[in-house]
């Protein structure tokens, strides 16, 4: 937009003020009707693009071995035992109750284990728990001491010490309404274990899976709705009156902000975006991110009003003198968060896309609507700006200017340094806090019961039938022996287990015998009549595919971060290929939700290195035409990068885990760091080229004129992003920790380092006054 644009729009703004502030709320208008189109998702899978490698390896395990939407209950004697004849029989109720829940396909537990045993010339395969009657001592504890020496019940259905049992219910969705399936299946496991619960007391339950990770997504976004965007909300109205000691401004700026979020949040319906917990934190981020611009024209607008001038004269005045660094700080915002484009993971561009339309917002309504609507509200008082102490800082900056140019910058190089402590740390159970059920119910059973964090493989034999061969399985038993002696395994299950056992069976239960059969031709011998015994509903389909070619294994683990659970899969990986059959491994890679969250993470941090060039090259360069000043562009790339690299260093000495959200960090506050930079440079070349300032007479303008209104904007966005901060989402949680670290450091540069900087780099350039009076504007 031309210059004269500009200012034809600037004047009708204060000479139209009706008509401005009409066409403004049309705008919102029409944008927040797209509110009708906006959906919403629970489905964790949302964080993989669809062509995700990951997760497509992860699809094809599940759509092999039927082990979709799992539900894991753990069941928790209070006296310490679990196989007690009421306990016993409370896990069978459970377990055979979960047939009926919606969707279900399975639901197996120690109660239905197909348990194999010779009596003479016979073999019987039947349920280790009596399918019905009363369950007497004496048979519950032969139970206890058959389950607790079993290597397929004990770190799987049962724990170690006897005290805890666990129920697997498979569950596959629909995904028709996924949003209504998983609060039904939800609501129905939590209607049923409080029905066992009140039938047989003394137990304590615990619910996962992958339904209730599902559901716990939903949870938190219910609790930052309903939490954290009031308490946002409130914060910023509260911030301001305090500021501007006065309650129109406050409210003019509140208006701003709502009517931001709400036009943002609208424009994501148009656009066809899909929310979930990450995307929802865009509305508190452009909520916080819109009160500056209106901070910057209300404070020179009541610097006007304190001098005499009219609400007219004040109010055009002050959007002369800030239309241009309000609008370039709002276009570098808007770069920072498009950059977001480049991530992995599409709840984050998302993300990206919802506050940069919210950022333009609200740079429109700042600078047109608020305008526009002061001019109908009265203006009395002084000036909002504390500048004494700003003059004072000013005063103490270019008195020390070379000590704190050297001090600053080896802070700045201390800091980064401890980038390089920072080691990717996503497990998907810590997304949330421990007030969340899931993330309690998933401890418990990581602690008790079973490994909750996977890999799991596909493995392929030569041929049909080919998991039944001798020297197949012996390859599995050296795979599995492998694992065994890794640290952080708990247990591995696979076929070969089951083979043993029924190898054992058929001769007449002689512990000498738990060993691969002899013959590919008995084991599949074995395997056939056990699979007869079975139960409707209890198939193998679980382990091997239907023609014998195909098997699952199973890794379970203790809870570790992902640097720890990718490594182990590369060291798998490798191990594999150099001791098994090719055509065993083949293709084989390890697949499971952590392992997809491990790898996103790398992913995620990977491609946002090239966003944020991208950014950092789009906001420098249109930072150098705005100015029209290479050496200010240049400088003004110190202070704009150094925060994000004393942020992730700071972070590393003393929190030393990144995740996936952690890795938009960097673009994202490019973008809102920038701002400060914009004003201080703004005001400082104004006294340049206006009032033919030295560099250090042009410092100490920069700080009296908006040294305070950048002090509430970064105090405002750091508090803002503390509210998100305290999400019961550690992406969330974490997003906003550093971010909110990140914009306080930058501030630190801006009023420390930035200075000194302009004065020794730009200090000895000559600058011609474009007007005679030698004091420029406010």
């Amino acid at each position: 937009m031309y210059k004269n644009d500009f200012e034809s729009l600037r004047l009708f703004t204060v000479n139209r003020p009706a008509a401005m502030v009409l066409a403004s709320l049309l705008l919102v208008l029409a944008a927040f009707s797209g509110i009708t189109q906006l959906k919403q998702t629970t489905d964790y899978r949302v964080y993989f693009g669809k062509n995700n490698p990951q997760l497509q390896a992860f699809e094809d395990f599940e759509a092999q071995f039927e082990q979709k939407e799992l539900l894991v209950v753990g069941i928790e004697a209070d006296d310490g035992d679990i196989f007690t004849p009421d306990s016993l029989a409370a896990v069978r109720e459970l377990t055979d109750r979960g047939w009926e829940l919606p969707y279900a396909l399975r639901s197996t537990s120690l109660s239905n284990f197909q348990n194999s045993y010779a009596v003479g010339d016979d073999i019987i395969v039947e349920a280790l728990v009596p399918e019905e009657g009363p369950i007497s001592a004496d048979r519950a504890r032969a139970i206890k001491d058959f389950a607790l020496q079993s290597d397929e019940i004990v770190g799987n259905t049962a724990a170690a010490d006897g005290g805890s049992a666990a129920i697997y219910i498979t569950t596959p969705l629909p995904r028709i309404n996924l949003e209504a399936e998983v609060p039904e299946v939800a609501d129905a496991i939590r209607a049923l274990t409080a029905e066992i619960d009140s039938k047989y007391p003394g137990h304590q339950f615990h619910i996962s899976g992958v339904i209730m990770l599902n559901d716990a997504m939903a949870q938190t976004t219910r609790y930052d709705l309903t939490h954290l965007f009031p308490a946002a909300y409130l914060l910023i109205l509260f911030g301001l009156i305090a500021y501007f000691r006065r309650l129109i401004p406050a409210l003019a700026t509140w208006a701003v902000v709502i009517l931001s979020t709400l036009a943002a949040y609208g424009s994501a319906g148009w656009m066809g975006i899909t929310m979930n917990a990450a995307s929802m934190a865009s509305g508190m981020i452009v909520m916080t991110l819109a009160v500056a611009d209106c901070v910057h024209v209300l404070v020179t607008y009541y610097y006007g009003i304190e001098k005499r001038q009219s609400k007219t004269q004040a109010m055009a005045e002050s959007l002369r003198l800030n239309l241009q660094p309000v609008f370039l700080t709002s276009i570098t915002t808007a770069i920072g968060f498009l950059s977001l484009n480049f991530s992995d993971s599409p709840p984050f561009r998302d993300l990206g896309n919802i506050v940069a339309v919210g950022v333009i917002f609200a740079f429109l309504l700042s600078v047109f609507f608020m305008p526009a609507l002061m001019m109908w509200l009265p203006a009395k008082g002084k000036a909002a700006s504390q500048t004494r102490w700003t003059d004072g800082l000013a005063d103490f900056v270019i008195q020390h200017q070379r000590k704190l140019l050297l001090g600053v910058g080896v802070v700045i190089l201390a800091l980064s340094a401890g980038i390089p402590l920072n080691r990717f740390g996503d497990n998907y159970a810590e997304y949330f806090s421990e007030e969340i059920p899931f993330r309690s119910a998933t401890d418990f059973l990581n602690e008790k019961v079973v490994g909750m964090q996977q890999l799991q493989y596909t493995l392929r034999s030569e041929e049909p039938g080919g998991v039944n061969s001798p020297e197949f399985l012996q390859s599995l038993a050296k795979l599995q022996a492998w694992y065994e002696e890794q640290p952080n395994v708990r247990k591995v299950i696979s076929i070969l287990d089951i083979h043993k056992r029924l190898n054992k069976t058929m001769h007449g239960d002689d512990e000498t015998w738990y060993r691969i059969p002899d013959s590919q031709e008995l084991a599949a011998q074995y395997l056939f009549f056990y699979e007869l015994s079975l139960p409707q509903g209890l198939s193998l389909n679980t382990m091997v595919d239907p023609d014998k070619q195909l098997t699952r294994f199973i890794v379970l683990m203790d809870t570790v971060d992902a640097t720890t659970l990718t490594t182990l899969g590369s060291n798998a990986q490798a191990w594999m290929q150099a001791n098994l059959p090719a055509s065993m491994v083949g293709n084989a890679e390890a697949v499971g939700i952590g392992q997809m969250f491990a790898q996103i993470a790398r992913r995620n941090f990977t491609s946002m290195i090239g966003g944020m060039l991208v950014a950092l090259v789009m906001i420098s360069g249109l930072m150098m035409l705005m100015m029209r000043s290479l050496r200010i562009g240049l400088i003004s790339l110190i202070p704009n990068i150094v925060p994000a690299l004393m942020g992730f260093g700071l972070w590393g000495l003393l929190v030393g885990k990144i995740g996936i959200s952690l890795a938009i960090v960097g673009s994202m506050t490019l973008g809102i760091v920038v701002d400060d930079t914009v004003h201080f440079l703004s005001k400082y070349l104004r006294a340049r080229r206006e009032g033919n300032l030295s560099a250090e007479e042009a410092v100490r303008y920069a700080f009296h004129n908006v040294g305070s209104a950048l002090t509430l904007t970064t105090i405002i966005l750091a508090a803002g992003f503390l509210v998100i901060s305290l999400s019961s989402y550690q992406l969330t949680e974490h997003m906003g920790q550093l971010t909110s670290l990140t914009i306080l450091l930058a501030l630190v540069c801006d009023f420390l380092f930035l200075p000194p900087l302009l004065i020794k780099l730009d200090g000895k350039t000559k600058n011609t006054a474009t007007k005679s009076d030698s004091t420029p504007d406010h």
